[in-house]
């Protein structure tokens, strides 16, 4: 996924360094992507030793040179490639809170809910960063964009509300003290 992301700045917003590259993912992405700085720089060396992005020196008055770099035509084709593998992946989330749930019972009851809360509350603060950073966004990029960001912010926005839908429900049957297969019968 990370040289998708690479490809798709380099191509909207055209040759940038590496520190751009990910300053352009912070601003424009954040909400659904988190790459560091070394993973970029990671897979900018490899794409480049690919053929799909290429690089040169650049130099700005007193600054130091740096690496701006640019796609391909093969790095086109990647990019495109990469869009359509993505369109036909199969959807399988994971949520490591399941694998904590799972060994639940080496946990105190009252720590596991508290603990639940805390997740509830996560998503609560999360969809309020995202209606904001949504306002922000959909205000400040070209219209023809919008559709597109608002459907992203859409995604995440109903992930982040079944999440809390979900802990909130888990929450009442830990305090109740019922166990999966009792809550299915319910």
């Amino acid at each position: 996924m990370i040289p998708l992301y690479i490809l798709g700045i380099l191509t909207r917003f055209g040759p940038q360094h590496g520190y751009q590259i990910k300053k352009m993912l912070m601003e424009q992405m954040a909400d659904f992507t988190d790459i560091k700085l070394p993973t970029i720089y990671y897979h900018l060396e490899k794409m480049e030793a690919t053929g799909i992005i290429a690089a040169q020196h650049v130099k700005e008055g007193v600054r130091p040179e740096k690496r701006v770099y640019h796609v391909t035509n093969q790095g086109n084709e990647r990019f495109l490639e990469l869009l359509r593998q993505t369109l036909e992946m199969e959807y399988r989330p994971t949520f490591d809170v399941d694998a904590a749930l799972f060994f639940s019972d080496y946990v105190d009851r009252g720590d596991f809910i508290a603990a639940l809360q805390c997740h509830a509350a996560n998503q609560t603060e999360s969809l309020e960063r995202i209606a904001v950073h949504r306002e922000q966004v959909l205000s400040a990029i070209p219209e023809n964009m919008r559709g597109a960001a608002a459907l992203i912010f859409a995604h995440h926005e109903l992930h982040y509300q079944a999440e809390r839908s979900w802990a909130e429900q888990a929450i009442e049957q830990m305090k109740e003290g019922r166990n999966d297969d009792e809550a299915e019968s319910h």
